[in-house]
């Protein structure tokens, strides 16, 4: 078994939406009969040779239904992929159990605080819209950015869960489900040598500080974090253009 793992989020990492996307990328993803997601002309070959030397694993906030949605080439389809936030690992696109379970005795303390904050948003006109992920956190999306962050400081102190904003869209989410925690998982799962992440928001921050090698843009909040080894994208290309290279020559040099 491989025990050097790459483990990246996906959106606006190795995944970028048709307003991103350049015209030479590949789709991998509809929603609705319409193209959704778009991974770089040559990310299919890079990620073939990453799986030669080790463990590609996505991680991402994505529910488990959205992942699936993700139709990645056969040459580099991930045998393991964790969602949720870390709550769910996916092996061969099915739920392993027994991280399931260890995930609901880790939500469970704030299952009352995840109804209470579904409440709250029901009566704030700036939440547009709202749900339960997988049983395991709470998503709300505004109209704009702006509303978002305006929306966060009226419910920030009505709420024990943390709370994260990524433009117009607000993740309550129970402390204990972070992308650090299921990188901690993964490492003692596969007794992994090393272990290199890739991440360009706040939501992957926990992962990049789990990281022997963090791999990020020179960009607020992850460029400022404080890890050992970091490797940070100082082009002014998309963000791709560096992790996948990058990515490649770490698990080469391991």
């Amino acid at each position: 078994m491989p025990n050097i793992i790459f483990a990246s989020d996906l959106d606006n990492t190795l995944l970028f939406s048709s307003s991103h996307a350049r015209e030479s990328d590949i789709c991998v993803e509809m929603l609705d009969g319409a193209p959704q997601g778009y991974l770089a002309q040559n990310a299919p070959e890079y990620l073939a040779k990453i799986m030669q030397l080790g463990l590609f694993i996505p991680i991402t906030s994505r529910s488990m239904d959205q992942y699936r949605r993700i139709q990645f080439p056969s040459c580099c389809r991930p045998a393991y992929a964790v969602t949720t936030n870390g709550a769910v690992l996916l092996v061969e696109g099915e739920m392993d159990q027994q991280w399931r379970n260890q995930s609901q005795e880790e939500v469970l303390p704030w299952q009352k605080a995840l109804a209470d904050i579904q409440q709250i948003l029901a009566a704030q006109p700036l939440a547009k819209r709202y749900r339960l992920v997988d049983h395991t956190f709470v998503f709300a999306a505004c109209d704009h950015s702006q509303d978002a962050i305006t929306l966060v400081e009226t419910l920030r102190q009505l709420t024990p869960l943390h709370i994260e904003v990524w433009g117009r869209k607000i993740y309550f989410l129970p402390p204990p489900v972070n992308k650090g925690a299921a990188i901690a998982k993964l490492r003692n799962r596969f007794q992994a040598q090393g272990i290199i992440c890739a991440g360009d928001s706040a939501m992957d921050i926990p992962m990049l500080l789990q990281a022997d090698i963090a791999i990020v843009p020179n960009q607020y909040p992850v460029g400022s974090i404080c890890c050992t080894n970091k490797l940070t994208d100082t082009t002014a290309n998309r963000f791709d253009d560096f992790v996948l290279p990058t990515a490649l020559c770490q698990m080469a040099g391991f």
